[in-house]
């Protein structure tokens, strides 16, 4: 009885652009490895595919990358039966990624060999054996990001320009950075206007009327980015960027930098001085009963500003968002409800806080566990204070964010930099950090009313009906949980009655807590949402006998 054919597919990865341009580089090593590994399989029914799947210059760290993507897609899709690698960790250098992947490849029956490698999955010695190779890939990757890590910190101690995108007022020649005349007194000229002006919000407005526009960014992969008009978030970043005094800045502290400074320092003093000065920002705004919490980082769908307004009629106030008057041309105006955009906006940047894989995969693979912990329950309270918070505690919350909103004919687009994001979540964003900024939708819908463009959000008004119920006794417990847990992780090998005692805490209450400070973090983030079920507070949550496994908890407390 014949075999029945198995489709292979050869997946190659190499980490950088080094030696890609050549006519036979890796990818094509690999490549020719595999194929002729999977030739000499004929008698076993393998038939190599034509497509191949290359990624040059992408990292094992994470699975964003083109190429596996589509390979995943194609045997999600029963086009693939094996997938062929010169070696494991050509595939991932991660065992939380490797097990996403073994989950796509076991729902559809399909499987990988590695060439180089000869192992065999159905038995518990190879899944050992895999599990070990993939440990010491892992590994291999966090030593070599702590070396790359500690090079760029001693690089930049000593002044040395460790590449990104390069800052307006200069241009890279040799690996250095040098000072652009034109561009440099561009920047000069920022700052004498702010000076003048006292307000980076009329800032903008000027800057915009002038048409100076922001560096244009060539990349090597992918469009170039920038050309664009200032924001506020970023003339706040270049009023306060420490590169113009000829510095460079690793980690909040300044180190005297090779390039040469392009901004004296009497300048740049009194433009900290009035930063300084007027640091509360926003104090007219927080002052109000109904702030804006949009104002200064929205954008209609011509790209121009768009600024607060309001209507009043018997008994009730209306708060729009317009385009500013002094921005229309030949196109209308656009008009958007306040209180239904804030609405989707808090509830769209909610969401994707309380996704936990989300932050933990803008971390990346390499952050420590109490990190990743830490930085998720902030995110959490993030999301609650986006949810139920006070328009004030909303409005602090998305300047430290820096968003930049843009309204399109179908929906309502947020732009997110991820370094922001980890500083308004109390954390100092890591060299290894995702830098493509994070793009989230909301559908909406364009329609013409009184020779304006209008945008309607769906379900929008409803929404912000909705309040949860927040019980603060059963999140004051979570948090003495989570407490009680770090003072056990931080003296390991004492017992609970050692601890307790050393604390000053009761060693009854002590045991009863540590389970809790064990629950699932999906559990943890509806409680801080006040979405835990009817019945469950602080009294019942004591008093249960919690499982070891989240599944488990989330039966036992009727969160499934």
């Amino acid at each position: 009885m014949a075999k029945p054919p198995l489709r292979c597919a050869v997946y190659t990865r190499k980490s950088t652009e080094d030696g890609l341009e050549q006519e036979f580089n890796s990818l094509d090593a690999q490549y020719e490895a595999c194929s002729s590994y999977a030739l000499n399989q004929r008698h076993e029914g393998w038939i190599l595919n034509e497509e191949r799947y290359d990624d040059g210059g992408f990292s094992g760290g994470n699975i964003k990358r083109p190429g596996l993507q589509r390979l995943l897609a194609d045997v999600a899709a029963g086009k693939v039966d094996i997938i062929l690698v010169y070696k494991i960790d050509r595939l991932t250098r991660s065992l939380s990624d490797f097990a996403r992947i073994v989950d796509v490849l076991d729902k559809v029956g399909a499987s990988f060999v590695s060439i180089t490698q000869s192992f065999n999955t159905t038995t518990s010695m190879g899944r050992l054996t895999l599990n070990m190779l993939l440990s010491f890939a892992q590994f291999e990757r966090e030593v070599t990001g702590e070396r790359i890590r500690d090079r760029i910190a001693a690089s930049k101690r000593r002044g040395i320009w460790m590449g990104g995108p390069v800052p307006l007022g200069y241009d890279v020649d040799n690996r250095k950075l040098v000072a652009n005349e034109t561009e440099a007194e561009l920047i000069r000229h920022i700052m004498r206007r702010y000076i003048a002006l006292g307000s980076v919000v009329e800032l903008v407005d000027e800057l915009g009327r002038d048409r100076h526009r922001t560096k244009m960014q060539r990349r090597t992969n992918g469009p170039p980015r920038g050309g664009c008009k200032f924001s506020r978030g970023m003339l706040y970043r270049l009023l306060t960027n420490r590169i113009y005094r000829g510095m460079t800045v690793h980690k909040g502290e300044a180190f005297e930098g090779e390039h040469k400074a392009i901004v004296p320092q009497e300048l740049w003093d009194e433009v900290q001085a009035m930063l300084t000065e007027r640091a509360s920002g926003g104090a007219r705004r927080l002052g109000a009963a109904n702030p804006s919490l949009l104002a200064g980082i929205l954008n209609d769908g011509e790209g121009r500003a768009m600024t607060p307004s309001h209507a009043t009629k018997p008994g009730k106030r209306y708060r729009y968002y317009i385009t500013r008057p002094q921005e229309l041309d030949d196109t209308p105006a656009w008009r958007v409800s306040a209180y239904d955009l804030e609405a989707i906006v808090c509830q769209r940047l909610a969401e994707m806080l309380s996704k936990h894989h989300v932050i933990a995969d803008l971390l990346g693979a390499g952050t420590e566990p109490l990190k990743i912990e830490q930085v998720t329950t902030s995110a959490s309270l993030a999301a609650q204070t986006l949810r139920g918070g006070t328009a004030h505690k909303r409005l602090t919350l998305l300047a430290a964010i820096d968003i930049q909103i843009t309204l399109k004919i179908d929906a309502v687009e947020l732009l997110v930099m991820p370094a922001l994001l980890m500083k308004a979540l109390r954390t100092e964003p890591d060299e290894s950090l995702q830098n493509e900024p994070i793009t989230l939708t909301c559908p909406a819908t364009k329609v013409w009313r009184n020779r304006q463009s209008r945008l309607i959000i769906p379900g929008a008004a409803s929404s912000k009906k909705v309040q949860p119920l927040r019980d603060e006794k059963l999140v004051a417990l979570v948090a003495e949980a989570h407490f009680a847990r770090n003072l056990m992780l931080a003296n390991p090998g004492c017992s609970i009655i050692a601890v307790a005692a050393d604390a000053g805490k009761c060693r009854t209450r002590l045991r009863k807590l540590l389970p809790i400070g064990c629950l699932a973090p999906d559990i943890v983030t509806a409680i801080l949402e006040g979405r835990q079920p009817t019945g469950l507070n602080a009294k019942s949550l004591l008093a249960a006998d919690l499982p070891h496994k989240w599944a488990n908890q989330r039966l036992a407390l009727g969160f499934s």
